[in-house]
């Protein structure tokens, strides 16, 4: 079989009969033919379908070298071959927004394909086949000369206790195909990966791959910004996620994908990039804690941190505490003071649509040097506030049931809670259910976490802040979440590092598949 590169077309063109492929077949073949019906793309919820059957698309691409046979000027191909089978959405299609769900679901095994070169003249020719290779190499990962060299943290009792096996099933194959250097470390102890984040050589990896829940890049960050040389560590080491636990934000939200397949493609393919974390300062003492993800306090964390003992039944848990506590009407009051940018969704459309994609930087110290700790040490009362705070309408705050906080859209696979956030604007988004308005009302802005739209509903607040801090009054001590982990029952204060975290991010300057702006109705 011979095969052309096709630069506008984004992959190699196929010549000659194909073979048959089983996409289920799990054989080490190293010649065959294949039929590909898989456009090349970087977008998750809007693709472009190439008619032509037989074709590899460059994102595909995990490896190519001189064949092994005895036939001169073939090379041979490793490739991502996705196993459902199932074609991408059409252009018509497109139009209209689609939740990532099912195309984040894809799975993919690699593939080899021995090819002969369209160039006669140049068959016998060692040198332009090693030109040929770099080729298409250079344009199958188009941000990076080099295959990462990946430190993989598996946490073994994530999610049901399947982390090692969706690893070493999904996301395994798919790195050894790619011809990257690995390392695999099982967690064993809770704060195990702060632990080694501390102290890991950082000039010896390119990335940290978490194959677990939102726990283990949790660890990680933390564990970075303890080192003496952490602008070093988050300059150049990229902390990612592959699905391997119960919640696994992070990847859908950075890669797409609820796949550890199609996640671990898209961590070799995509461009890294810095995004902002969260700062939080504790009342009880000086401890600076970073966040990726989200802080909440009210039916969300006592949802999650409550039914951490029944996480063996996987994260219907979370849907079952949720609807116990909105059905009981429970009200979680507490003070909130803010640093307000976007008051409502008509100023978050504004931000929304103005935002753009800001070169990366070297980080400083000054960069990870916060405003706002000191005074809130000082004095933590909701009085003493900073210059320019401001705070929020009481009214709402003592009657809410919900409090939640942001920088990922996807708080797990399928609650999309915050459409609006990015990964790098500064900002935190807010949401805040407001538990006065009749259940029915609340049920339905719950019902429609997965795509997003509950920001739209009446009930619900939502804005974006710069910081803020929030004092808890609940009359008895209930739950507080920090990206999942359990964070004590006092007040805090949370602002933004910006752009202090680099990663991969699937889409460029936007999380991937959020749907904010398609869902607008104002």
């Amino acid at each position: 079989m011979r095969g052309e590169i096709d630069i506008e077309k984004g992959g190699i063109r196929l010549y000659g009969q194909p073979l048959t492929l089983n996409a289920y077949e799990n054989d080490n073949s190293s010649s065959i033919g294949c039929c590909l019906s898989v456009p090349f793309s970087t977008r998750t919820s809007n693709f472009n379908v190439n008619s032509a059957n037989n074709f590899i698309p460059f994102i595909n691409i995990l490896h190519v070298e001189k064949a092994t046979s005895i036939m001169n000027g073939e090379i041979e191909i490793t490739f991502a071959y996705p196993i459902d089978g199932k074609m991408n959405l059409t252009e018509n299609q497109s139009l209209e927004f689609q939740l990532p769900y099912e195309d984040a679901k894809r799975e993919y095994i690699p593939k080899n394909i021995t090819l002969k070169i369209c160039d006669n003249e140049n068959e016998n020719d060692n040198e332009a086949i090693d030109d040929i290779i770099g080729k298409i190499m250079s344009l199958s990962y188009p941000f990076s000369k080099k295959r990462p060299r990946i430190y993989v943290l598996i946490n073994p009792h994530s999610g049901k206790g399947e982390a090692v096996k969706i690893y070493n099933e999904q996301a395994k194959p798919i790195i050894i195909g790619s011809h990257c250097e690995v390392t695999v470390q099982h967690t064993e102890y809770s704060g195990h990966a702060t632990d080694i984040a501390e102290n890991i050589d950082i000039d010896k990896y390119d990335m940290i791959l978490c194959a677990s829940g939102d726990g283990i890049p949790y660890e990680v960050i933390n564990g970075f910004y303890k080192r003496e040389d952490k602008c070093k560590a988050f300059s150049k080491i990229n902390i990612v996620q592959i699905p391997g636990g119960s919640g696994n934000a992070m990847s859908l939200s950075c890669l797409g994908a609820t796949s550890s397949s199609l996640a671990i493609l898209r961590a070799l393919k995509g461009k890294s990039s810095q995004i902002d974390l969260m700062a939080i300062s504790k009342e009880s003492n000086n401890e600076i804690i970073l966040s990726f993800l989200s802080q909440t306090y009210g039916a969300i964390a006592q949802a999650d941190i409550g039914t951490e003992w029944i996480r063996s039944i996987g994260s219907i848990r979370f849907d079952l505490g949720v609807a116990y506590e909105v059905l009981n009407n429970r009200k979680y009051p507490f003070d909130l003071a803010v640093k307000m940018v976007c008051r409502d969704n008509s100023e978050i459309i504004k931000h929304f649509e103005n935002i753009k994609d800001i070169e990366d930087r070297e980080l400083t110290e000054e960069n990870f040097k916060l405003k706002y700790n000191e005074e809130f040490q000082n004095n933590s009362n909701i009085n003493n506030l900073p210059e320019s705070w401001e705070i929020y309408d009481e009214k709402i705050s003592n009657n809410a049931n919900i409090f939640y906080a942001g920088k990922m859209p996807y708080v797990s696979g399928n609650t999309n809670f915050f459409p609006a956030a990015l990964p790098n604007d500064g900002l935190i988004d807010l949401v805040v259910f407001d538990s006065r308005y009749k259940a029915m009302q609340n049920s339905k802005a719950l019902l429609s976490l997965d795509k997003g739209t509950h920001v739209w509903e009446d009930c619900v607040e939502h804005f974006k802040v710069s910081a803020y801090r929030l004092i808890p009054k609940k009359n008895r001590k209930c739950y507080i979440s920090v990206d999942g982990e359990k964070f004590p029952y006092e007040a805090f204060q949370v602002e933004v590092l910006h752009k202090v975290m680099r990663t991969i991010l699937w889409e460029g300057s936007v999380y991937t598949g959020s749907g904010y702006l398609e869902n607008c109705k104002i």
